[in-house]
């Protein structure tokens, strides 16, 4: 028989035979060599090329060794206290954005160090690793896309490269870094810039190319040579675009941290990985949450938006340029230093308060002031309240009694009865007084002063820290000028007028701070309590709170708001949806578990579960079904209805306080355990509070996002003058609608 076959050589033995060119065995005769080659090309680079592969790393390990050195008698990254790394983040928002954004990023990291210390080490680490990446990622970067977009050669070589470092998996770049540098944060951070780079290259290059021909050729004309024009047109015109690329990298190199922990990278990665390999769904959680507030507070800090007003740097240059005219300063950046949302004209003003409103605003402010009084009086006789529940020592305290802020007494209830009845009273206060913008602008400059201050600290502490010298005094100074500085804020946002900071705000935080009040009198102690009874504090904080409800609520229904747009009409199937997917949260919510006791045993045959409608439970279950399922009554009344003008405003602002009391009452249950509950750490048992507990934050904050969308649609109705804000009960003519579809909406 003819036939076109190869002697080849069988693995199993050693007989010749003959082998059909159409069986798949007969490739191998042909086979190609090529991960024997790319092995002996490593093994020679290894032997041959060290000083260049030592070369390529020094950067990356000199930073590591700088930032994140594992050594215990060196400082680093992970050593620092953990109050200077929030500091460090308030800057750096301050800076990049402005101070509230500063403040926001702040108290997202000091939330990523509550969940435990495990989770804050490796935050540390996280900002470490990212800090690096993107730093080289920039040196980089931003050169490399200026060449792109000024030569055209330089973007016809680099953009196959780029496009073939995006659409390779990253798994596949992991293989060379593994084969030259092996395992480890430093080979995990040059993939994850390997994976970051591209981004930031394209949109650099991009922002050059679309600056307009003519202006370039302008400059030219004017006699510019050419790195005048690339510093003092192209970069400034293509800044947009840089700072895009900026945060596009930030964002993958962050992502690239979960597929980084395969290469024994450290960081919030290696704990995600830890919890897929042993199946630990605590574990992945809280990484998973901590990962997810990381990510968040990278993209605020690099992501610029318009109405930011002008960042610490925009200050400090603005009074540069005209330090020898202080009026100019006011005339050029006063709008963006005031930042005042939604400004209005100069003829244009809200129209004044109304008698009976001005009566209900001031009952909300004496109703608040009792409630916050009622927090220092006692809230618990005899045993501790909700601490019982935590804490073994707090089921019999005979002749004790408690205030509204000590663990054993009204612990967190209290604080946020006293925090939010504070807020109310600056809420009701603000319509009734009238601020100068000037006031405002010396606020933002010193906020500007003292940011100042406190990089200087920082800068202060680094370098006592370096000479071996204590700096306890510095930390304590940095923290009160934090302290400083968040006053300032609180007292621009008081003097600019926030949208909320008004009698809609009044209502929706009293309704709250009345919601805790009453959860704390419908919560039951432990069933092992003896002897316990309620203090008189907090029947006088309900008193309070109730009347600034009933204050603030006939304030709302006096104050004359109107749309800002069209309102819809008819129904809103999403508005109904997301009311029944949070009436379905909150009502397993309170039926769930709230209390976990783990102290008799931390396996699941000896865990006791509380729930929170049941009689030997917490009776938390209870005001969190009444106030949301109420809120999701609301909720489905404006889904179906569309009520129009001023009652949907009002609907709304009860609906935004009905979920942030739901929300606040089952924090303020688990804050209060977490504060005062019995631990074992050698065999790690605990009293825990349950899983309804974020099933009825999640609810609540289902019903806030509703109530917000409703409230971000109104103001109040705007007046116009020739001259001057109104006077006393000065009358002025408004403006009429022009059509029924736009009733209620102001010109």
């Amino acid at each position: 028989m003819s036939r076109l076959a190869l002697q080849v050589l069988p693995a199993e033995d050693s007989i010749d035979r003959d082998v059909p060119i159409s069986d798949n065995n007969w490739l191998d005769a042909f086979r190609v060599p090529f991960g024997e080659w790319i092995k002996q090309t490593v093994d020679w680079v290894n032997r041959e090329l060290e000083w260049l592969t030592d070369a390529i790393k020094w950067p990356f390990q000199t930073l590591f060794d700088l930032l994140m050195n594992d050594n215990p008698s060196r400082d680093s990254i992970q050593s620092i206290s953990w109050l200077w790394v929030v500091i460090a983040m308030f800057l750096l928002g301050s800076f990049m954005r402005n101070t509230r954004i500063g403040l926001m990023v702040a108290s997202m990291t000091v939330l990523c160090g509550f969940l435990g210390q495990e989770y804050w080490e490796q935050v540390a680490r996280t900002f470490g690793m990212i800090l690096i990446s993107v730093a080289l990622c920039v040196l980089v970067g931003i050169p490399l896309g200026i060449l792109c977009g000024r030569f055209d050669g330089v973007w016809n070589v680099t953009r196959p490269v780029l496009d073939a470092m995006q659409v390779v998996h990253s798994f596949v770049w992991m293989i060379p870094f593994i084969f030259f540098f092996g395992l480890g944060n430093v080979p995990a951070t040059m993939v994850t810039m390997v994976y970051a780079l591209p981004p930031l290259v394209r949109l650099t290059n991009l922002g050059i190319r679309q600056v307009p021909e003519d202006v370039v050729e302008a400059s030219r004309s004017y006699g510019a040579n050419e790195l005048r024009v690339l510093t003092d047109v192209q970069l400034p015109l293509a800044r947009p675009a840089i700072l895009t690329g900026f945060n596009q990298t930030l964002l993958l190199a962050f992502s690239m941290l979960g597929i980084a922990a395969y290469l024994g990278a450290d960081g919030l990665g290696k704990l995600i990985f830890r919890a897929i390999n042993n199946v630990n769904i605590a574990l992945g959680a809280g990484a998973g949450l901590t990962f997810f507030l990381c990510a968040v507070i990278l993209d605020r800090i690099s992501q610029p938006e318009q109405g930011d007003g002008l960042s610490l740097w925009g200050r400090i240059r603005l009074a540069f340029d005209y330090r020898r005219d202080p009026e100019g300063t006011y005339l050029a950046g006063a709008e963006q230093l005031v930042d005042t949302p939604e400004e209005a004209p100069i003829t244009e003003y809200p129209e004044p308060i109304r008698p009976l409103e001005r009566l209900g605003l001031l009952m909300t402010v004496g109703g608040s002031v009792l409630a916050v009084i009622a927090t220092l009086l006692p809230w618990s006789n005899g045993a501790g309240g909700v601490s019982s529940w935590g804490r073994a020592l707090d089921e019999s305290l005979p002749g004790q009694s408690f205030t509204g802020l000590e663990a054993a007494g009204g612990s967190f209830f209290g604080i946020f009865v006293l925090v939010l009845s504070l807020m109310v009273i600056l809420a009701a206060v603000r319509p009734l007084i009238t601020v100068r913008d000037s006031v405002s602008i010396l606020l933002n400059r010193l906020q500007g002063f003292g940011l100042v201050a406190l990089a200087a600290l920082l800068a202060t502490a680094f370098v006592l820290n370096l000479s071996g010298v204590g700096f306890d005094g510095v930390e304590v100074l940095a923290l009160i000028v934090v302290l400083a500085i968040v006053a300032l804020i609180a007292l621009d946002t008081f003097a600019r007028g926030a949208p909320r900071l008004a009698n809609d705000g009044a209502l929706i935080l009293s309704v709250a701070a009345f919601a805790v009040a009453f959860a704390w009198l419908v919560e039951q102690p432990s069933p092992a309590v003896t002897g316990y009874s309620d203090g008189i504090g907090v029947w006088v904080a309900m008193i309070g709170s109730g009347a600034a409800v009933v204050g603030s609520m006939t304030s709302v229904f006096q104050a004359p708001y109107d749309s800002r747009v069209p309102l819809p009409t008819g129904w809103a199937p999403s508005t109904i949806v997301i009311a029944g997917i949070a009436g379905a949260l909150i009502l397993v919510g309170a039926t769930a578990a709230w209390v976990v006791d783990e102290r008799a045993g931390a396996d699941a045959a000896n865990r006791i579960f509380h729930r929170g409608l049941s009689s030997d439970g917490p009776l938390m279950g209870w005001p969190v079904l009444l106030f949301g399922l109420v809120g999701v009554a609301i909720a489905l009344a404006i889904g179906f209805s569309g009520p129009q003008g001023a009652l949907r405003w009002r609907l709304g602002s009860l609906l935004t306080g009905l979920g942030v009391a739901v929300m606040t009452m089952s924090l303020a249950f688990t804050l209060s355990i977490s504060r005062s509950g019995d631990t074992d750490y050698l065999n790690d048992r605990n009293a825990l509070t349950g899983a309804g507990i974020l099933l009825a934050i999640t609810g609540g904050g289902a019903l806030f996002a509703l109530g917000r969308g409703v409230l971000a649609d109104f103001r109040r109705r705007r007046v116009y003058l020739g001259e001057g804000p109104p006077a006393g009960d000065e009358v002025a003519t408004e403006v009429e609608p022009t059509s029924p579809e736009l009733a209620g909406v102001t010109a």
